[in-house]
């Protein structure tokens, strides 16, 4: 299954590439942007686009890392903690250690002046 996974990649990638080109041929008109003080040199407009969807893909990128590190780090805390109680749920579970006996009050050492509440 793993072929087909990566045979559906590469037709999208090879299909995106396709129609980037038909979109790049059908665009080419040369054209500039002026940003408050600051014009750039006239581009044809699909180079606009290509950088336009490249700051995206970046930023999503730069997003979808950091929430799969905080998913790391949010596994990797409880998986820790997960450990720290099994490892006394396995010590409760094995009884007490001799010499370290439990012993339980009774209700005359609880309360030794004999008063109810």
């Amino acid at each position: 299954m793993a072929w087909l996974k990566w045979s559906c990649i590469a037709a999208a990638l090879l299909g995106g590439a396709f129609f980037g080109f038909l979109f790049s041929l059908d665009n080419a008109t040369r054209l500039s942007l002026r940003l408050l003080h600051l014009q750039t040199e006239p581009r044809e407009a699909y180079w606009w686009l290509y950088a336009a969807f490249a700051l995206g893909l970046f930023t999503a990128l730069l997003l979808c890392l950091s929430a799969y590190l905080r998913g790391r780090y949010v596994e990797r805390t409880l998986r820790r903690t997960l450990r720290e109680r099994e490892a006394e749920l396995a010590r409760l579970r094995a009884g007490p250690r001799p010499g370290t006996e439990v012993t339980t009050a009774t209700a005359q050492e609880k309360d030794p002046h004999g008063s109810t509440a």
